[in-house]
């Protein structure tokens, strides 16, 4: 059984002027017959797609040019599946309509906005934080000018800020700007150690403070928020290491 799209219909009513038919079920039973000889070619449209709207399946669609129906009446017949052409013609009508949905754009938007709304989120946070630092960064100013510029004071001070995010700050040995002391091993025995090791982290995290702190006046400022961050608010804390490993 051969098959017509619904779309060829219309452009046939088009071209013919066709405004009569009959529409029959599966078991040639009629359904509907447009009669009507005052409706034009549109109205003739309009009344196929309604029916085409509400009723389902494999129906056999005769076109007539006169109002009777005679078994002498020639009729031009199709048979169309609706449920398959309903299918086509919305994956036509995404594509080509002008009321047509760009799904990729919203997406996009979608993303967009989502985007918008994370770095929103996190600007709100680091303002926050900036408040709530405020005066706790004014006591440390007024320490490390107490300090009389005292390089090991100030590093003792940023030292104690990285202690709350790595845990065991107080085993981080800085000895100065300019060098890093390793503890001192007791040869004669080798179960005795004089000083606590300094492990590859330790050492790493110590180069790190000491590099830092020359490159960065507002280094304690800045280590210390990083640091509330990771206690007080992990996600922003994770976020913004994300933002800084995608740099």
């Amino acid at each position: 059984m051969n098959l017509t799209n619904i779309k060829y219909l219309y452009d046939l009513m088009d071209k013919e002027h066709f405004t009569f038919f009959t529409i029959y079920d599966s078991k040639g039973s009629p359904m509907r017959d447009q009669c009507n000889e005052n409706y034009s070619v549109d109205d003739a449209k309009a009344d196929l797609s309604q029916f085409l709207e509400y009723n389902s399946g494999v129906f056999r669609v005769e076109f007539r040019r006169t109002k009777a129906n005679h078994s002498s009446t020639k009729n031009y017949s199709f048979t169309i599946d609706n449920m398959k052409s309903d299918k086509e013609d919305s994956m036509q009508g995404i594509g080509n309509s002008d009321m047509s949905v760009d799904y990729m754009s919203v997406i996009r938007d979608k993303d967009a906005k989502i985007d918008k709304l994370q770095s929103e989120m996190f600007a709100n946070m680091i303002s926050g934080m900036n408040k709530h630092h405020e005066l706790q960064m004014e006591m440390l100013r007024k320490e490390m000018k107490s300090a009389d510029g005292n390089n090991d004071a100030i590093m003792q001070t940023a030292i104690q800020a990285l202690g709350g995010m790595f845990g065991g700050g107080s085993n981080i040995g800085v000895s100065g700007i300019d060098a890093l002391e390793a503890p001192t091993v007791n040869t004669h025995n080798t179960n005795t150690i004089n000083e606590p090791m300094v492990d590859d982290e330790k050492k790493k995290i110590n180069n790190a403070v000491v590099r830092l702190m020359k490159g960065d006046k507002d280094f304690a400022d800045n280590i210390s928020k990083l640091a509330d961050l990771c206690d007080e608010n992990p996600l922003i804390y994770n976020v913004a290491i994300g933002k800084l490993k995608a740099l």
